[in-house]
Formats: C-alpha cells, sequence, structure tokens
C-alpha cells in the first residue's frame, strides 16, 4: 500500500504532464516532426482521407469504414496531444 498523500499523488500525477508537455514542445520545434507528424499526418493524411470518403469507388467497394478509422487514429493523436497540452500546462500551486 502507499503512503502517499493525495497531494503527492496529484503533484506527481502533474510532474508526468508536465514532463510530456515540454517534451511535445521540443519535438514541435524539430523540422522532421514538424514535417512528417504535425503537417504530413495530422493535416495532409486528413485532407487525402476526408477527400476519400465521398469518391465512388470507395463507396461502392465498401472501404469507407477502413478511411473512416484511418481518420479516428488521426483524431485520437490529435486529442492526445491536446490532452499533453492541457494537463501539462497548468500552472503549479508554487507557480500561481
Amino acid at each position: 500500500m502507499s503512503n502517499l498523500t493525495d497531494q503527492e499523488l496529484a503533484t506527481a500525477n502533474n510532474q508526468y504532464w508536465v514532463n510530456m508537455y515540454n517534451d511535445l514542445e521540443a519535438l514541435k520545434k524539430n523540422k522532421l516532426f514538424k514535417k512528417v507528424i504535425l503537417e504530413g499526418y495530422l493535416k495532409d493524411r486528413a485532407v487525402a482521407l476526408t477527400s476519400l470518403l465521398a469518391q465512388d469507388h470507395v463507396v461502392s467497394n465498401g472501404h469507407r469504414s477502413a478511411v473512416m478509422e484511418d481518420l479516428i487514429a488521426i483524431s485520437s493523436l490529435e486529442d492526445f496531444f491536446m490532452m499533453i497540452e492541457n494537463l501539462g500546462n497548468i500552472p503549479s500551486d508554487d507557480e500561481e
């Protein structure tokens, strides 16, 4: 059983998100990460997949669900990045 108080657990958990936030910010400054993930995957790939949804051959061959799953994956990664930004960028009690 852990002897950590609720405050200590919250601080430890918050430190995880602060570390993740700092690491994500460092990644965003990397031009290859920007090119491959932020632009290539989260933007360009999402637009390309969205365009596929309306194409007749995708609809008639029943491939829309596969395209939607790819879009969900993109959305999930973007949501994870937003969660890191929201939880890791909260000022601690020391900063307030």
